[in-house]
């Protein structure tokens, strides 16, 4: 049989518009370290699109899951407000925000008892940033003005343009702060644990971090956590990052399944046939080769149960205050506060 001739492709000028030169880093190292491309990346540019196009058609679905993503911080906002001094006002400080859809009844509530000193968000895409604000303004339109929403990477050192460990411009310790990851937004990072210890280093006593997630309730499985499925189920946005990459749908085949050695859920590609990809990085030309039957994971999530939850919050610096399940079963929402050791070190 002929050896399939490899594939040579070059990314478009899109992807050098959409990525910045640490990013396109970030990108080449983890195809060659990991053979991942970050998930986290696939919200900019036209990518965001996407993504916001496959959440307005799964919201029309009005899924269980999707309905307690959205509501859970509405719903027990009034257990939440319990969590700060009721002299405080509360700022919320929205760690990738998407379209805020799960935040806003809480801000309302806020608003309604005057309790709400601030609203601030940070998100590496641009593009989703201004879809927020758009929403922002729409559900409070006397308000937004004062909103403040700034493009950064809260995994790194722009967390501190949110979320400093004082306030310059106050001698006591208020407002209490709301600090948000919302969605799942945690878990899809390759690395949840750093997230939490590096969010809990710019945290104070008073703050208190406000988590919604699936997670495994041990029934009502897909059929892709004890088979791999070949096809799909995936998005489109899951896949945008190769395609800035220039690698061809046709090229590879989705496969969507879990890993119980990670607990992760995730969605990968296979390539059908070799593929070597051109980046240009530092003036100088970088060449990834994949082999027919190699993979890529274009997406994970970690997928664990309450007890595992717990456990890493508590290692991670956090006790928990409140965790409370949503009606689908299978979201929660996670209310902690910086333990006493972390306080202390």
């Amino acid at each position: 049989m002929a050896e399939i001739e490899q594939r040579m492709v070059s990314p478009g000028e899109e992807f050098y518009r959409t990525y910045t030169a640490a990013q396109v880093k970030a990108v080449v190292a983890a195809l060659s370290e990991r053979a991942e491309f970050p998930y986290e990346l696939t919200y900019l540019g036209g990518g965001s699109r996407l993504w916001h196009n496959g959440e307005t058609v799964s919201n029309s679905d009005n899924t269980p899951v999707l309905g307690d993503m959205d509501t859970l911080l509405t719903r027990y906002a009034e257990e939440l407000l319990a969590l700060a001094p009721a002299s405080w006002s509360v700022r919320i400080v929205d760690l990738g925000p998407g379209t805020t859809r799960p935040v806003r009844g809480l801000l309302r509530r806020l608003l309604d008892r005057s309790r709400l000193e601030g609203y601030r968000a940070i998100d590496i895409s641009a593009e989703l940033l201004a879809l927020a604000r758009e929403n922002l303004v729409a559900e409070f339109p006397e308000r937004a003005e004062g909103f403040d929403l700034r493009r950064g990477d809260f995994t790194g050192s722009d967390l501190a343009q949110v979320l400093s460990a004082a306030d310059p411009h106050r001698d006591d310790l208020g407002p209490a702060r709301f600090v948000v990851l919302a969605g799942g937004t945690l878990y899809n990072f390759a690395d949840p644990g750093r997230v939490l210890r590096h969010v809990g280093e710019a945290m104070r006593e008073g703050d208190v971090l406000l988590l919604t997630l699936r997670i495994d309730t041990g029934v009502d499985r897909p059929p892709f956590m004890d088979r791999v499925s070949v096809g799909g189920p995936y998005k489109p946005q899951q896949l945008a990052g190769l395609d800035l990459l220039g690698i061809d749908r046709s090229w590879y085949v989705p496969e969507t399944g879990y890993d119980p050695e990670r607990s992760e859920v995730f969605v990968r590609v296979r390539f059908s046939e070799p593929v070597a990809v051109n980046v240009t990085m530092d003036g100088r030309q970088r060449t990834i080769s994949f082999r027919a039957g190699d993979t890529v994971v274009v997406w994970r999530y970690l997928y664990v149960d309450r007890s595992a939850l717990v456990d890493q919050l508590t290692r991670s610096g956090f006790a928990v205050r409140l965790l409370e399940q949503g009606e689908s079963g299978q979201v929660v929402l996670v209310a902690a506060t910086l333990a006493e050791r972390t306080r202390t070190d």
